[in-house]
């Protein structure tokens, strides 16, 4: 069933919450009432789970695991990316955003609630499912299952890293029409980062730029190493700034998503 299908019911209230719990209602149905959320976990597991195995196979412990941390910096992020520009451009091109605004809805909650179900659908996907199958998979390989507390710090810096990109695509799919600038800029940021072209002028010329972004989280930067390693193993992090950063960066995402989409004509 169509999640653009499902009835909205009228509920009385005010404030820029108006209709968020119709909105939220119909985004989670998008995920939990199609075949979305069984084909994002099984993608997730055949890229990220499929490509550790494989190099388990080969005897390379310590490489399985930093290839699991490389496969979800480079790849993961695409997926969040596409998910959110479709999910604004997708309704603004079929007429669905134009008419959901003719209902007691106010704008702010129609971002909201976009935000919460796609969150907590890629949160589950791309990050609880895929890290939960890894801690098994390299506790069975070595004898020795891996510091539970850390995995679960890790996996927070993991979706904090995907949840920038996811906010910021949705941002850019409220500032442009096309899919094209939302995936170029989100890709560039996403692959440059880990890859390096983006982010060695940055280090040589603006390093304090590379405090308050996502990149450090989860791939190494210059001489630093990720965030990422260091709660997997249950190390202290050597800064927090990056986290404090990237959650700032979230929310200004967000705030300007909502900006744009109350002074959007449909």
């Amino acid at each position: 069933m169509s999640a653009n299908s499902i009835s909205l019911i009228r509920r009385d209230g005010g404030g820029w919450w108006m209709g968020l719990g119709n909105m939220l209602a119909k985004e989670l149905s998008s995920w939990w009432r199609t075949r979305r959320w069984w084909v994002q976990c099984l993608a997730a597991v055949a890229l990220l789970n499929g490509t550790m195995a494989l190099n388990m196979k080969g005897g390379n412990l310590s490489g399985a695991a930093m290839n699991f941390l490389f496969t979800s910096a480079l790849f993961v992020p695409l997926a969040a990316i596409s998910l959110a520009q479709d999910t604004i451009l997708g309704e603004r091109h079929s007429g669905t955003a134009a008419w959901v605004f003719t209902k007691p809805l106010r704008r702010p909650a129609f971002i909201v609630a976009k935000v919460i179900a796609h969150g907590w659908g890629l949160l589950l996907a791309w990050v609880l499912l895929p890290v939960a199958i890894a801690y098994f998979q390299i506790g069975k390989a070595t004898g020795d299952y891996p510091d539970a507390v850390g995995f679960v710090k890790a996996m927070g810096l993991m979706y904090l890293n995907l949840f920038f990109y996811f906010t910021l695509a949705l941002m850019l799919a409220t500032l442009f029409n096309s899919r094209g600038p939302v995936l170029g800029i989100g890709a560039l940021l996403a692959l440059g980062g880990p890859l390096g072209f983006i982010t060695q002028p940055i280090n040589q010329n603006a390093s304090w730029l590379m405090d308050i972004m996502p990149w450090i989280l989860t791939f190494p930067v210059g001489d630093k190493n990720p965030l990422v390693g260091y709660a997997a193993s249950g190390e202290p992090l050597p800064t927090l700034v990056p986290i404090i950063g990237t959650v700032l960066w979230c929310l200004i995402f967000c705030g300007v998503a909502i900006w744009r989409i109350r002074r959007e004509e449909f």
